[in-house]
């Protein structure tokens, strides 16, 4: 996994603040950057909303786009990520909603399928990760895609 402590310095360093909107990770990025003594400094919250109820009830997600596109896809990944940066209020967000395994949890998408979407001021970035192993490597997986994918946004 990408070295967080790097991370967590790059954040303190531009003075940005960061949230995020957990799907099927179930916490454990949040639990990562909480790690960290001071991550109150940069980290103003997070939510885990598992369920397509949460989604729609904690981040305001439309039903409608629910039903149109999936809750594993490109566009409720970004719905969230705005969501949780205007819940917040922070410089950046991140958001993930997948299906990890080990069955489809929304009967659409295929086993393994991870979007993950960042809102770096204001500018919304959305990847999709497949990936093929048992549902807790999947988790850490998706983990480490995100610190990956952070400390990349964070070079610029």
């Amino acid at each position: 996994m990408e070295d967080i402590s790097i991370i967590i310095e790059k954040l303190r360093k531009a003075n940005l603040t960061i949230s995020v909107a957990e799907s099927c990770t179930g916490g454990r990025i949040a639990s990562n950057i909480v790690s960290f003594d001071g991550a109150s400094d940069f980290f103003l919250g997070g939510v885990v909303t598992y369920s397509t109820t949460s989604k729609i009830r904690i981040l305001n997600i439309d039903k409608k786009r629910i039903e149109l596109y999936g809750v594993v896809s490109p566009e409720i990944a970004k719905d969230m990520s705005n969501a949780v940066k205007d819940l917040f209020g922070s410089d950046i967000s991140i958001s993930i909603t997948g299906n990890v395994g080990s069955k489809s949890g929304d009967g659409l998408s295929p086993i393994g399928q991870v979007f993950i979407s960042i809102n770096f001021m204001n500018k919304v970035d959305v990847w999709e990760f497949n990936f093929n192993d048992d549902r807790n490597t999947n988790i850490e997986s998706a983990v480490s895609k995100v610190f990956i994918l952070l400390n990349n946004i964070l070079k610029n």
